[in-house]
């Protein structure tokens, strides 16, 4: 568990116990078994949440504490028919769900104004007592309002399908619009890897609605709210997204950025972890010419070439290929800032060295056409069609798993980019 998890988790204890009347010693809960998730996150930056306007209900019914369904999907109504008999038994209801095994933590059953209305909602995460108990465990996290002294289901994170080793991870404004959020994650995990996914709830429009486009999942993450960019606002950062299987390819760790946009949250900066692969290398040089920093392409294609410390990932052949590759695409884009003469250099040095293979073809194409037509974009359209008809010319970086990206024909000299 991380560090910014552990420490979300207990500021709402601390909230639970001294604002909403909790009844528990806090100082014996036991926290939950951590999901599995990765590496730990990046210097999080704990912000406490937010203290909370609460009501207490009054003059509770004692009634009998109710069974555990056998079926999950009654638990909800079940709760809620309890509250309604009970007339807000708080101290019944935690009494109920830890006797079903549902509550996994202290801080899973809070009352917590969401919808900022001025009342508390019963904000709930349960979970089905199962062999799958720490993993894959089946839940819902529940937001129950009180309407003419009537309690009922606001808000089911699940729907119709169970949500899988459900976590709350923060209540508060997130985002610094005025409104309270409520981020929570959920993980599923297979043979080799576990992913998870970062909900954002609001219901500042009076309806409930989830904030990051469907959530924001990353395998074996370490998720958080920090102040990225030091505008004031936390981000949404995912870090993690290494798949445990061999078939995946070569992988380094990243940090997925999701900002506040006005109206959701977008991904708006992935940053990855330094690598000693070759492959990388060049998967960073690529990025930096479709960006137009040239520059910085050129000095990354050549270190791919100049660096026999960079490390391969299957065998040595690997980098035969992907240094001709870097040949030509210095070349390329020596020719996209005009500087024909290095561009030129390039070239003959990608003949002279590797004459045999693909890639010193495709620079002649290049060449040959770019000298003829005077344009690159036209240059490129060639070196495109003769790539479609040529597979060693994208095999070249496409067999690096399937965590990695695939490359096309259209990728070798793109053309949108003249």
């Amino acid at each position: 568990m991380s560090n910014a998890r552990v420490l979300s988790l207990v500021v709402l204890s601390l909230v639970a116990f001294s604002l909403f009347g909790c009844n528990e010693d806090l100082s014996q809960a036991a926290l939950p078994a951590p999901s599995p998730t990765g590496a730990g996150f990046v210097s999080p930056v704990p912000i406490p949440t937010a203290e909370r306007t609460t009501v207490s209900i009054s003059s509770p019914t004692v009634v009998p504490l109710p069974p555990r369904p056998d079926d999950f999907g009654n638990y909800a109504p079940t709760i809620v028919e309890y509250l309604n008999d009970s007339k807000g038994d708080e101290d019944g209801l935690r009494a109920t769900l830890e006797s079903w095994g549902a509550l996994r933590q202290v801080t899973d059953l809070l009352r917590v104004d969401v919808d900022d209305d001025g009342t508390g909602e019963l904000l709930l995460v349960i979970v089905d007592p199962s062999p799958d108990y720490g993993i894959n465990a089946r839940g819902d996290l529940l937001i129950l309002d009180r309407e003419g002294g009537r309690f009922s289901v606001a808000y089911s994170a699940a729907g119709d399908t169970p949500l899988l080793d459900p976590v709350l991870m923060e209540v508060d404004d997130l985002n610094g619009n005025g409104h309270t959020e409520l981020a929570y994650s959920s993980t599923s995990c297979g043979a080799h890897t576990c992913f998870t996914t970062v909900y954002v709830v609001a219901s500042g429009t009076g309806t409930y609605e989830e904030l990051t486009g469907g959530g924001a999942e990353m395998a074996y993450v370490d998720p958080g709210f920090r102040d990225w960019d030091g505008d004031g606002i936390r981000e949404l950062l995912l870090y993690g997204g290494t798949i445990g299987s061999v078939g995946a390819g070569p992988q380094r760790a990243r940090t997925e950025v999701y900002g506040w946009d006005g109206v959701a949250y977008v991904l708006v900066e992935s940053v990855y972890d330094p690598s000693n692969f070759l492959y990388f290398r060049i998967l960073d040089a690529n990025s930096a010419f479709l960006a137009g920093e040239y520059d910085s392409a050129i000095v990354l294609y050549r270190e791919a070439i100049d660096d026999p410390g960079l490390d391969v990932w299957m065998q040595e052949s690997e980098r035969e290929e992907l240094v001709a590759f870097s040949r030509y695409r210095l070349s390329l884009t020596y020719l996209a800032l005009g500087q024909v003469d290095q561009a030129r250099a390039a070239r003959d040095e990608l003949l002279a060295e590797q004459p045999d293979n693909i890639y010193a073809q495709i620079v002649a194409v290049l060449w040959d056409t770019y000298l003829r037509e005077g344009s690159l974009r036209t240059a490129c359209e060639e070196v495109t069609a003769f790539a479609g008809s040529h597979p060693q010319a994208t095999e070249v970086l496409a067999d690096y798993g399937y965590a990695n990206p695939t490359f096309t024909p259209e990728e070798v000299c793109p053309t949108n980019m003249f």
